[in-house]
């Protein structure tokens, strides 16, 4: 791999890292908290379980990277990233069982309250776009304003 490529894939796991981790902290979250919610199901997050935590939110992070990419962020494309971090959530959740100790409807919360998560994250990207957009054109005017000069 030549320094350009590693310098790009670098940058690119550097850029997907705070939704990995703000996403690893809220799926351990509501697994944690559960077992206080109902003791007698409680357990304790081993390791292997942490592995299966954080390949799903390095999947839903590598999501985010591949589909929401700065130049092009359409509302098209955070819908395709939702649809793709759910799929990841629910075929982890389910397919390890994460939850199948607890309460059924322990599970439809903590996919209702990661679900609900995406709209926030669909406006943080949109409030980042605006401010960007503001700081642009606000170059843009001071550019023409030293140009008329």
């Amino acid at each position: 791999m030549n320094n350009k490529k590693w310098q790009d894939f670098y940058l690119f796991m550097f850029d997907i890292k705070t939704t990995v981790g703000i996403y690893f902290l809220a799926f351990v979250f509501y697994y944690l908290v559960f077992g206080v919610l109902e003791p007698e199901n409680a357990t304790a997050l081993d390791f292997w379980t942490a592995m299966q935590i954080f390949t799903a939110c390095w999947l839903i992070g590598l999501g985010e990277g591949l589909l929401l990419y700065k130049k092009d962020v359409s509302f098209s494309r955070i819908v395709l990233w939702s649809v793709w971090a759910f799929l990841v959530m629910v075929g982890f959740s389910e397919g390890f069982g994460w939850f199948s100790h607890y309460t059924e409807w322990y599970r439809y919360i903590f996919y209702s309250m990661i679900t609900i998560s995406f709209f926030f994250y669909w406006l943080a990207l949109d409030w980042r776009l605006q401010k960007e957009t503001k700081v642009l054109n606000d170059a843009l005017v001071k550019y023409k304003e030293t140009m008329k000069k």
